[in-house]
């Protein structure tokens, strides 16, 4: 993986429509399950401030911004679930072969 981006820079790419979302979800998949929680909290502080003062100002941008913010921290959650169950899966049958 490429170097690793610092967590508003992760924040940026999956809120900004010129943000590289294939580069924020490698982000998160490489991540450790620390790093995962500051990026989760670093997109729910952009949430709340999307929600609270809109988007530019717009309260229903802001709205619409937060819920597509939402659903690709869900499609991460879900990646990352399953980069965790093959890692676990890796991980047991070399520990398998071994025997």
């Amino acid at each position: 993986m490429a170097e690793q981006l610092s967590v508003a820079e992760v924040v940026r790419h999956l809120s900004d429509r010129e943000g590289n979302q294939f580069l924020a979800d490698a982000q998160y998949a490489a991540a450790d399950a620390d790093r995962r929680r500051e990026i989760r909290r670093g997109v729910a502080e952009k949430v709340t401030a999307l929600l609270v003062d809109g988007a530019d100002g717009d309260l229903v941008d802001g709205a619409v911004s937060a819920e597509h913010l939402c659903n690709a921290m869900w499609h991460l959650a879900g990646l990352a679930a399953q980069e965790d169950e093959l890692a676990r899966t890796e991980t047991e049958a070399s520990g398998a072969g071994a025997r």
